[in-house]
Parts: C-alpha cells; structure tokens; sequence
C-alpha cells in the first residue's frame, strides 16, 4: 500500500481537518488511531499516514460522501488521497487495523479539539498498544516502544485489556504476539521485566 511522500504533523492533520470541517453540516466524531493519534498527543513528531475511525456506519458514509464532494480521490477500500497527495485511511466501528477492540473503546478515547463540526478524539494508548500489537511489524513495535518511553503504562491493565480483546478476535497466535513484546522486546529495549506476568500470559490457554 503506497504511503505519503512526505510524513504529515499534527498541525498540518488540523489544518486539513478544518479546511474538511468548513462542508460538514452536522456533528462528526473522529477518532484518531495508531500512528496519527501519537503524533497528536506528541509522542511522534509525524505519521506517514493519516488513521481516522468513524464510529456509525451512517456518519462514515457521509464523511466518504463529502471527501467526494471536495475532490478527494479513492483509492480501495479505506484509503483517500487529498489533492496535496496525502493519504486518509477511513476507518468504520471497532475493526481497527484489522483487530476487532473492547466494545467501550470509544469510551476510553481522549477528546483533543473541535474544528466547527468535527470533533477530534484520541483512541486510549491501551487500545493503540492492543491494535499495533496485533498486528505487530517492526514499525509498530517502535511505535509501541515511543508510548512506554513517554507515558506511564499500567502493564498489568494493559495485559488484561489485551486478553479481553483478544478473546473474541481471529487474530492468530495473539498469546505469543504478547509475550514478544513483555519479554522480548522489553529485553532489547531495556525495560524492567515483569516475570510474575510473563508467566501469567504464558499459562493462557
């Protein structure tokens, strides 16, 4: 999938969406996801692209309406290209990146700001772990690696939310996608390991 030609920051992501929110005529929430959403809360500096969820089928049939109105072009699925040659992935419900999240992730979102009628929120950094965890390329893992390196995670939470999520997903071998990053990766990088924990997830069955 082709990506931007050049990496997007936060304030270049509000200048678009207030130029998109000048044809909205009723109140959107957009919920950012994965890379954009860490590039808005400024644990990255940019995003190669642009993650936005929807949370109503209705509400994203008429953002994808209005992207056609403005000239945006569509490209597969979820993807739309801005004339600038940005790329916005439109996302729809709880299916992010391919994960099936908790049906109250929206309810753990973080509201960052409104442009007229959209209101802009932040999925919670659980629920961005849980999402690029699942997954699980390099690129995720450095971005999971930024959020423990700025923000205060509860691990154990963190764990739990992930094994509730997962549960109910067909993503594959979800237990071990785990346990490469509490044990592994927290061992490249340094971070403290959490034995009692390890050993825990390792006893899922």
């Amino acid at each position: 999938m082709a990506t931007n030609k050049k990496e997007t920051s936060a304030n270049e992501l509000f200048e678009l969406l207030n130029s998109i929110s000048k044809f909205i005529e009723r109140k959107i929430k957009m919920y950012a996801l994965g890379g954009t959403a860490l590039t808005i809360l400024g644990i990255k500096s940019s995003t190669l692209d642009i993650d936005i969820d929807i949370d109503s089928h209705k509400d994203y049939q008429y953002i994808c309406e209005i992207f056609e109105k403005i000239g945006f072009k569509r490209i597969g699925t979820i993807r739309w290209q801005t004339q600038e040659g940005l790329f916005f992935d439109l996302f729809m419900g709880s299916n992010i990146l391919g994960t099936e999240l908790s049906p109250n992730f929206l309810d753990k979102s973080k509201f960052i700001k409104s442009f007229e009628n959209i209101e802009l929120y932040t999925l919670s950094l659980e629920d961005i772990i849980i999402s690029k965890l699942a997954r699980g390329d390099p690129r995720d893992f450095l971005d999971i690696k930024k959020i423990f390196e700025n923000q205060k995670i509860n691990l154990p939470e963190l764990v739990r939310r992930y094994k509730e999520t997962m549960e109910t997903s067909i993503v594959a071998n979800y237990k071990q996608k785990l346990l490469d990053l509490i044990e592994i990766e927290f061992s490249h990088w340094k971070f403290p390991l959490n034995r009692k924990l390890i050993n825990e997830v390792k006893r899922w069955q």
